[in-house]
């Protein structure tokens, strides 16, 4: 065994909540190591990339960046038959990003207030020692740190070896976008379309990058997601002679929300990891970026003091669930549900949303990162109110399926 260094708090993970929360730490003059299993920031890219403008500020981040390709308003929702609606507002209220760019804008940033960024190593095992953990790469080499804020993602392997329990395998989906030019859209308002024949458990977007490109894809539980995307562009586009692939990415898609327990001896995890990702969207970069702004202040706060136990680290946990979990409860059962519905449910759910001009409510008050209070309020609507039985009999119908399997 080669140790590289020593470090008061090691990140493992470069992607947005790993480079946001060793910006915050380093920024509290701790020294910081991050460690990417990858040569280069921000690639693979497994990223829709759309992300509120609002959310952005709040993490710090401008939105007249190189990596800014677009700017939208507003989102158009269709139902299985196709009925829609549209919630948007006067101003652009995200951004269309380009993940590598952004990756590395939120790289250098970390680096600029001291932290080092170590890529190619390929975190796989975890050693206690005293008052420390030891990181271990696949090569031989080790890392010593204080503190370990855990931002690998959906595949992490480290969760289960520090005694955490992991993402259910059950709520992660997989997922397959193109970047496509040759394509006529309104640039201004992002598509997302529902239904068991478009993208099963899940949906469907079209991304708009300009008015003649766009970013297109789906995630699908039960169901082959090149398939899907194959017969959706299909359906959208018409042939596809006349699109022009630019980009392709997978990936993977939590919708289960918070893992159980996020703390530990010597250890924190955040983001995609932590399953602190959007259930109803599958959106991480903002939720999971609030949770590493805590992250960053709690794990430099213990490494500073030395107190690293998980009595310490619990502050974590505590700070976070009370900014965000009551959104992340609504928000998962509102995914469970979603996923129970038959196509005649939504087409009838669409139908209420309409009748009722919910689509208008949303528009007025809706807020794009936390979708709690909005359910809620619709909750209240008597037009939604007349679908819940039609929804409750879906419910058991799965229920009863699933048993049955």
């Amino acid at each position: 065994m080669m140790v590289v260094e020593e470090a008061d708090v090691a990140v493992v993970g470069a992607g947005p909540t790993g480079l946001i929360a060793a910006r915050e730490a380093s920024r509290r003059g701790v020294n910081v190591v991050v460690l990417e299993e990858h040569r280069e920031i921000g690639v693979p890219c497994h990223c829709a990339g759309l992300l509120s403008i609002e959310g952005l500020r709040r993490l710090g981040i401008p939105q007249d960046e190189k990596f800014v390709q677009n700017k939208v308003r507003g989102a158009r929702f269709f139902s299985p038959s196709g009925l829609s609606f549209t919630v948007e507002k006067k101003e652009s209220v995200a951004c269309v990003v380009d993940r590598r760019a952004l990756d590395n804008f939120l790289a250098e940033q970390a680096s600029g207030l001291g932290a080092s960024i170590r890529t190619g190593f390929h975190a796989e095992h975890l050693r206690r020692v005293d008052g420390g953990i030891v990181v271990l790469s696949r090569r031989g080499e080790a890392l010593t740190s204080r503190v370990v804020v855990d931002a690998e993602g959906v595949a992490s392997r480290i969760v289960g070896e520090a005694g955490l329990k992991t993402l259910p395998r059950g709520c992660v989906l997989p997922a397959l976008q193109f970047d496509f030019s040759g394509v006529s859209l309104n640039p201004d308002y992002v598509e997302i379309h529902l239904g068991s024949r478009v993208a099963p458990n899940f949906f469907a977007w079209v991304i708009p990058l300009r008015e003649d490109a766009a970013r297109v894809g789906l995630a699908c539980k039960g169901a082959s997601p090149r398939a899907c995307l194959r017969r959706f562009i299909r359906r959208r586009f018409g042939s596809h002679g006349h699109l022009r692939v630019l980009a392709s990415r997978s990936g993977l898609v939590v919708t289960c929300g918070p893992i159980e327990k996020t703390y530990t001896d010597n250890m924190i995890v955040v983001g995609d990891a932590a399953g602190q990702v959007k259930p109803l969207t599958g959106g991480g970069v903002i939720l999971g970026g609030e949770c590493a702004l805590i992250a960053g202040e709690v794990a430099a706060e213990a490494a500073g003091e030395g107190k690293t136990n998980k009595g310490f680290l619990e502050r974590y946990e505590r700070m976070w669930r009370r900014r965000f979990g009551l959104e992340f409860r609504v928000t998962g059962l509102a995914r469970k549900v979603l996923n129970s519905l038959s196509d005649r449910t939504l087409d009838r759910l669409f139908r209420a949303v309409i009748d009722g001009g919910l689509d208008e409510e949303a528009s007025a008050s809706g807020d794009m990162d936390m979708h709690g209070w909005t359910i809620l309020r619709m909750l209240r609507s008597r037009e939604v109110l007349k679908v819940l039985p039609e929804a409750l009999r879906d419910m058991l119908a799965r229920l009863r399926r699933e048993q049955h399997i």
